[in-house]
């Protein structure tokens, strides 16, 4: 099924939902799964779902709206094969839920806070490795030359006055 198809049965199934949000579905989150189990054509470079991953997510989404009373996207947001893209109607914001208590405000500064605080400590941290690194790396360098040098030395020294190797 194309993305195109898919929109059009979120909107028969009354969730309907936009056709970048399906490609956004189709595409791996953070943890590496995708919400719809598609295949994406490089060749055509569009997306094909499988029709039981949109019955899964038609379910998960009317479930959502259910548990939410939120409505769903804005119907008619698939536009018909006569029509031009730009009649699609646009997405209507809802204002936010502003019923967030004090105690959660208090505690998200909190997090904030101390997030803060564990950033600066890392930085400091890695300021510090970085200062020793670059001390052991002048230690490293001036080993090698020391080392280098008494080589050469040894090699005089085995030459011997007359400058050839003594021989045994």
């Amino acid at each position: 099924m194309t993305v195109r198809e898919v929109a059009r049965l979120f909107e028969t199934a009354g969730v309907a939902r936009t056709e970048r949000s399906i490609v956004k579905w189709c595409q791996p989150n953070k943890t590496g799964g995708a919400k719809l189990d598609a295949y994406f054509d490089p060749n055509e470079r569009k997306y094909y779902i499988t029709p039981q991953s949109v019955d899964l997510a038609i379910g998960e989404e009317k479930a959502k709206a259910a548990r939410n009373n939120e409505p769903s996207e804005p119907f008619r947001t698939v536009p018909q094969s006569s029509e031009a893209p730009a009649q699609v109607v646009p997405k209507r914001s809802e204002p936010a839920d502003t019923d967030v208590d004090a105690a959660t405000v208090k505690e998200l500064e909190h997090q904030i806070w101390d997030l803060g605080i564990t950033n600066k400590a890392k930085d400091m941290y890695i300021d510090q490795l970085q200062k020793e690194r670059g001390g052991m790396l002048d230690q490293l360098l001036a080993a090698n030359h020391r080392v280098g040098e008494l080589e050469t030395e040894n090699k005089v020294l085995r030459l011997g006055p007359g400058g050839s190797e003594p021989k045994n």
